[in-house]
């Protein structure tokens, strides 16, 4: 009976390794959701300050309501963008353009949603390829291709 607990008891117990394999799942996850809440938040409000500045004459309400959308949008592509390029980069343990290539992608087709696909996958590759662009004139090391 004792060998029965004890073996009961062996499996249940997480060993080292085990336990920061967990620890670093944990950050990966919590880093997701800071990049993609705090990639929300910040272009949401300068979005909503753009969309009610721009159409604040005489609009009233109206004024509002388009920042609110102009808000949402760019918050959205920012979450998408900033959520998938830490996924990227959590998962494949490596910083490099890819992730971000990743990422702009992602935020390409979240702008395009309810465009139909076709205008979701062009937004994918331009997005993708303006990141290109833009890492190469900054020097990001690792280069995709």
């Amino acid at each position: 009976v004792s060998l029965i607990a004890d073996a009961q008891a062996q499996r249940t117990e997480l060993t080292k390794e085990e336990m920061e394999k967990v620890a670093k799942m944990a950050r990966s996850i919590e880093s997701v959701i800071g990049a993609t809440f705090t990639g929300f938040v910040g272009p949401w409000i300068i979005g909503w300050l753009f969309g009610t500045l721009t159409a604040i004459k005489g609009m009233g309400f109206g004024a509002v309501r388009n920042g609110v959308s102009t808000g949402t949008a760019w918050g959205l592509m920012s979450a998408a963008f900033c959520g998938v390029e830490v996924f990227a980069r959590e998962c494949r343990g490596v910083s490099d353009k890819w992730n971000n290539m990743m990422g702009a992608c992602s935020a390409g087709v979240v702008g395009n949603c309810g465009k139909g696909p076709g205008a979701m996958a062009s937004g994918c590759v331009n997005f993708a390829a303006m990141s290109y662009i833009i890492d190469m004139f900054i020097g990001r090391p690792k280069d995709p291709f």
